[in-house]
């Protein structure tokens, strides 16, 4: 039996294929335009002022000072941060021309945040294993590439394991490292430092173990407040 559709009827229906279509690709949009927002807004934070960035200053006694876990004497600054830190990696090459330029003497040290159930520490034992091995600070860049840019999840041993084969790294002396008592003992001391100053956002700043800091303003303002309160401490210890 044959049916013919009137043309009122081929438009309805073209119309209703078209409406679906476009109901299909507003979901679509929207759904993507939230997924991203989700990053920008709890894992970037892009759209943070910097302000709400770099609130804290917290000032430690002298006595809270000298119990620190940080085993420096004298003048010293430890980086706090993390792999999944986008703002720690975009700090990297102002990072490295405060620390040529610090008062000589000065100590300096980047420990990654490690403190249980937290996004950001998740690399933790990645970076001790690495700087165990005296590999880290020269794979550092490529890591935050693939953590922050690629999304890759380092925390999981089979992408890190194929990560490392991909970039040349011996899985085998990497695992052996990681067992190794000198990265626990590593992991152990940022836990320690971690815990007892209460850092939960990175980077942070810890300047002769009684200040805590991060970035207000532009990094080179920023650097020259962490020398003025090496300085202070000098003045008054």
């Amino acid at each position: 039996m044959y049916f013919s559709l009137s043309s009122r009827d081929v438009m309805k229906n073209q119309y209703s294929r078209a409406a679906v279509v476009g109901y299909s690709l507003f979901l679509i949009a929207i759904s993507a335009l939230m997924t991203v927002l989700f990053y920008h807004i709890f894992i970037f934070k892009s759209f943070s002022s910097a302000g709400e960035r770099a609130a804290t200053f917290i000032e430690f006694t002298a006595e809270q000072a000298k119990n620190s876990p940080i085993p420096f004497e004298g003048n010293s600054i430890v980086e706090v941060m993390s792999y999944g830190c986008h703002y720690c990696a975009a700090n990297e090459e102002n990072v490295a021309k405060m620390v040529k330029n610090l008062p000589e003497g000065t100590q300096f040290a980047v420990i990654h945040l490690s403190k249980e159930g937290s996004f950001l520490a998740s690399y933790a034992s990645v970076f001790a294993t690495l700087e165990e091995m005296g590999i880290e600070k020269q794979w550092r860049d490529a890591i935050y590439n693939s953590v922050i840019t690629r999304g890759l999840n380092l925390a999981d041993d089979a992408v890190l394991e194929d990560w490392l084969v991909k970039n040349g790294i011996s899985v085998e002396k990497y695992m052996a490292a990681r067992q190794s008592q000198g990265a626990k003992n590593r992991l152990n001391g940022m836990s320690a430092i971690t815990e007892y100053y209460k850092i939960n956002a990175t980077p942070s700043f810890i300047v002769n173990k009684r200040y805590l800091l991060t970035q207000e303003g532009t990094f080179a303002e920023f650097a020259e407040k962490l020398t003025k309160l090496m300085q202070k401490d000098e003045q008054n210890p």
